[in-house]
Parts: C-alpha cells; sequence; structure tokens
C-alpha cells in the first residue's frame, strides 16, 4: 500500500524521505543495544541493587534511555553509581543528541531533493513492476509507445526515434528567462562539403549579440 503513494510526486518524496530517516534510526538502536548489553552485563557483574540479573540490569537500563520511571538507586555502591552516571551520559547526552543532529542533518539534505529522489524511486518501483509483467504484455506496452517511429522536428523535418515526443506550449517563448533554439536546423538535403547557410549564420549572429 505505501507503494501506492509513488502516483504522487510529493507523497514519494515524503515516503522516500522517511524511509531514509528510519534507516538512520535503526542504525543508531544498534549501537544503543550494544551499549545497553556492555552496562548490563557490568552491572550484573558488581551484583548492585535492582540489578541482580542480566534481564533486570537491560531492563532498568532500557528504561532509563527511554525516559520512564525507574526505582531509587540509594543503595548502590560508589562503582555502580559511577557506571550508571556514565551510561546517562553516552545514552543520554551522547547517542540521543547524536542522533537528533544527524536527523536534522539528514532532512535538510533530503528535503532539497526530495523531488529527484521521489521520480528515481518511482522508476525504480516501475522497473520492479514491468519485471513481474508477462512478456507478451510487456511487449504490447512497448508496441503503443511507439519508439519505433521517428521524431518529427517540424514539418517534414523528421528525426531520431527512440522518444516520447512532447510539445512544447508557445506561452514558453512569453517568459522572461526564455532564449530561442540556438541549434539551427535545415530540411534540404545537404553533404559536407556545402557551406554554411547565410541565413542560419546571421541568426546565429542575432543570438550571440542578444546574449
Amino acid at each position: 500500500l505505501i507503494q501506492l503513494l509513488i502516483i504522487s510526486t510529493r507523497l514519494a518524496g515524503l515516503t522516500y524521505m522517511v524511509g531514509k530517516l528510519l534507516s538512520d534510526v535503526l542504525r543508531n538502536m544498534v549501537i544503543m543495544v550494544i551499549v545497553i548489553i556492555g552496562f548490563a552485563l557490568f552491572l550484573t557483574a558488581l551484583r548492585e541493587p535492582y540489578f541482580e540479573t542480566y534481564g533486570d540490569s537491560a531492563l532498568i537500563l532500557t528504561m532509563f534511555m527511554v525516559g520512564l520511571e525507574v526505582p531509587p538507586f540509594l543503595e548502590m555502591s560508589a562503582p555502580g553509581m559511577c557506571v550508571l552516571i556514565l551510561f546517562i551520559i553516552i545514552s543520554d547526552i551522547g547517542l540521543l543528541s547524536i542522533l537528533v543532529a544527524q536527523l536534522a542533518l539528514a532532512y535538510e539534505q533530503l528535503s532539497a531533493q526530495n523531488i529527484g529522489y521521489a521520480q528515481m524511486n518511482r522508476a525504480f518501483v516501475c522497473i520492479e513492476v514491468e519485471s513481474v509483467l508477462p512478456l507478451s504484455t510487456r511487449r504490447r506496452l512497448y508496441q503503443s509507445l511507439g519508439f519505433d517511429t521517428p521524431l518529427e522536428f517540424e514539418s517534414g523535418d523528421e528525426g531520431p526515434a527512440g522518444g516520447i515526443q512532447r510539445n512544447e506550449p508557445a506561452s514558453v517563448q512569453s517568459e522572461p528567462h526564455y532564449h530561442p533554439d540556438r541549434i539551427i536546423r535545415s530540411t534540404e538535403p545537404s553533404t559536407e562539403m556545402d557551406p554554411w547557410p547565410e541565413e542560419a549564420h546571421d541568426h546565429a549572429q542575432d543570438l550571440a549579440s542578444k546574449r
């Protein structure tokens, strides 16, 4: 169902961005789990109150990390309290702060190019869907696109085949940043020995003087 969001470019960009951010979160969670395992083994070896078994130690440290209410630790010894304080510094101040900064930086980078990433993701999904279609269906779709038909630049001026033509609206020429096409095409037959057309040369000079 999530793949249906690629129909909309904005939703596809948002989905791609959320997926990338979740991958960063999962990588940080792996590091957090390793830190919890290490400190849980250390506190269990010290036989501190509330840390008699490894399961209790891992559970209490996880509650510390997520901010849940934990029992008081007034009966702990000085080494055990130092280990617990060190865990709080590494987990809350270190790892969580790094995770927030990493997510903010990743969001800033992805949000600037989310449309491009969304279009790439859409193309990837389309290729994946095409791979499961029968060969006869893929041939019928290919023939319906007319890739073997030459593209027509102008009336009587045929170009190469293998593309999909899209006409440019006339309103584009009224845009302030519009620049006329600098490629001069001639529909007449020509050879390498023919001189350069005078009209095309004058047109190119006019374009160069306007820039």
